[in-house]
């Protein structure tokens, strides 16, 4: 197939939001002024605040501190619950004893006897990073600063170079989400957007209405804490309704809410329902174009909040008047469904979508195209699907995330996919459908560049394949993993010995799938050829360790749940987006308790940070891991 590079227009929008640097599970309330979840608040409060609390009866519960990720950071914060913080913090526009000062960007400034004076957060993702820049070491991560201090950002904001360019937006690829309980699916949001995020997803589409049925039926969509677990990894959350005829202003209170609730964006879902039909259609958009502006006037969202509709990828056969939607959208996503309409289309997906684009701008429709393909019954291949998103374009997504009657095997086509596409095809009718817009603004979507330096290269070591292994070759990724540092380090030899695997198998007794088996497998193999080295093992490891120790030369052992019953891999290099791995079992499918391509080789194979580091930490600190360090 011949490709010819599309120039993809990236319309950045930009914002000054706070940065939301709140415990993990919270979110910064604008009414409060304080980080918050539904039943508890979080610090620092402000001195008179303490004082109030001390006075009525709180007792150490008021300087009590706990420990909480921030954006990956471990801080202490105080912990109050939210009743009570509310009825010490006042009604004025800041917390007790403060003032809103525009000497400090605005922000509630408090004057301290005796003490440093303090200004409290939100801060702007820019003040965060000016104060990492200054050393401000975990005090960056909380919402008090010092005056003087913060001070010192503003000069370091207005002294700082001009910031390189944004990166350049490769795609907006997406799925599409029916509802996160669905039997079968198997993950909480977090889990989701932490396995979409390592693949390279950019947008989720998440339901949050049927009809006037909306937060009531769909309570998880309608949470910022949903849309904040998303956006914190760089993936645009959308909401999306199925709609009817009638009853239109209740059907048009689920895009209020999607505005309410931190979506970027509301798609409308419509098919047969409205075949045939042209009042009715005008009907539920001007209900969703008033609700629209009655969640800007309330202050939900400022500047864009786009509509688009999805229905059906052949609207002039189902009588869809999608010349009347456009109208009232800003894109139109066509239901392209070659995996329904038969294997022919599937062969042909090019064709297809540009009979597609045609048919829509036939019917009047002069706004985006955004296709979307579906891969509900797996039966169209990872080859077809490439097709598929180098001619429909860089707004493509994808229907629909697996559970229920979707195979999981649909995770490994999925996996197979290059979602950092940055070459499409030149199709009929396409115009306008490959421009890009990041509507995350400043909240931080970070795409690779199109053209990635090469990574350094990682440590040399031998490789051996467990499925080759004389002896359990499915149970002895341990065994295999140990032979190739003992081979890296001359301990055993293949000329001398053998397959090496098959040796220490017969030597120390078995798979030594524990990390004290493991660990006295190398010091008796160290031993043995009279080395002092000895292995660093551990079962409280950290990312940190890990990172610090591929990145200087040394190799590492881990264990991870990349399967169901868990296994174990060499690491010898970590570039800051990638580990590379000598996998005994081949390619993993990149998600935990995942499934494995073990007809190829896993030499070298390099995985993604977070699906990696997801794998191999349970507490979700990042330190608890099964290690083995060797230099």
């Amino acid at each position: 197939m011949t490709l010819r590079k599309v120039f993809l227009v990236a319309a950045l929008m930009f914002c000054a939001k706070g940065h939301a640097l709140c415990p993990e599970g919270s979110t910064f309330d604008s009414s409060l002024d304080f980080c918050a979840t539904e039943t508890d608040a979080f610090g620092p409060f402000t001195n008179a605040m303490v004082d109030k609390c001390v006075a009525y009866g709180g007792g150490s519960a008021c300087t009590n501190t706990y420990t909480y990720p921030v954006q990956g950071t471990n801080v202490e914060v105080l912990r109050w619950s939210r009743g009570f913080t509310e009825n010490l913090r006042g009604t004025g526009s800041c917390p007790d004893d403060t003032v809103r000062s525009p000497t400090y960007g605005g922000h509630c400034f408090e004057q301290v006897s005796g003490a440093e004076n303090n200004v409290y957060g939100n801060f702007k993702g820019e003040e965060v990073e000016a104060c990492d820049r200054l050393g401000g070491g975990t005090a960056c991560y909380t919402n008090r600063w010092s005056a003087n201090f913060y001070l010192a950002v503003k000069d370091e904001i207005a002294n700082a170079p001009d910031p390189d360019p944004a990166p350049q937006l490769v795609n907006k690829f997406g799925v599409w989400l029916w509802y996160i309980d669905e039997a079968g699916l198997g993950r909480t949001h977090t889990q989701l957007a932490d396995e979409l995020a390592a693949m390279g997803v950019k947008r989720i589409f998440i339901k949050i209405a049927d009809g006037s049925q909306n937060c009531g039926l769909f309570a998880d969509a309608c949470s910022t804490t949903t849309t904040d677990i998303y956006r914190s990894r760089g993936i645009e959350p959308w909401a999306w309704s199925y709609n009817y005829p009638g009853n239109e202003s209740a059907q048009a209170d689920a895009l209020y809410y999607a505005a309410k609730y931190g979506y970027v964006g509301f798609v409308l879902d419509v098919e047969v329902e409205f075949n045939n039909t042209t009042t009715e259609l005008h009907s539920i958009y001007q209900a969703m174009l008033s609700a629209r502006d009655d969640a800007e006037r309330d202050g939900h969202f400022s500047g864009s909040f786009p509509i688009g509709t999805t229905t059906w990828g052949n609207p002039m056969d189902q009588g869809m008047n999608v010349g009347i939607i456009d109208q009232y959208v800003d894109f139109h996503m066509p239901q392209t469904y070659v995996e329904v309409w038969g294997q022919p289309y599937m062969q042909a997906a090019k064709q297809w979508i540009a009979a597609g684009n045609c048919e829509y701008r036939e019917m009047g429709a002069q706004k985006p195209i955004w296709h979307i393909v579906s891969t509900e019954y797996d039966d169209i291949t990872p080859a077809q699907l490439t097709d598929f998103l180098e001619a429909a374009g860089p707004n493509t997504s994808v229907w629909r995330v697996p559970g229920g009657s979707v195979p999981q095997a649909v995770w490994n086509d999925w996996a197979a996919l290059d979602w950092n596409m940055s070459e499409f095809d030149a199709t009929d009718c396409n115009t306008g459908n490959n421009n890009l817009t990041d509507y995350l603004g400043d909240s931080g979507v970070i795409v690779d560049p199109v053209d990635p330096v090469d990574p350094p290269a990682p440590v040399a070591i031998p490789y051996w394949k467990q499925t080759e292994n004389y002896y359990d070759p499915y149970g002895t990724c341990s065994i295999t993993s140990l032979a190739m540092v003992t081979d890296h380090f001359g301990f055993t030899s293949p000329a001398a010995n053998g397959r090496t695997p098959d040796y220490l198998y017969e030597e120390l007794g078995g798979v030594l799938q524990t990390v004290p088996d493991l660990e006295w497998g190398f010091n008796q193999m160290a031993i043995r050829a009279g080395s002092s080295k000895r292995a660093d093992s551990k079962t409280n490891g950290t990312i940190q360790e890990l990172r610090d120790a591929v990145t200087t030369g040394k190799l590492a052992i881990v264990h991870g749940w990349f399967t169901n019953p868990g296994h174990i891999m060499v690491v010898t290099d970590f570039d800051g987006e990638y580990y590379t791995v000598n996998d005994p079992f081949g390619q993993w499918n990149l998600q935990k308790w995942g499934s494995y391509n073990s007809n190829v080789s896993g030499e070298g194979v390099r995985y993604p940070k977070d699906a990696f580091e997801y794998a191999i930490n349970d507490n979700g600190t990042g330190d608890d891991l099964w290690l083995h360090i060797y230099e």
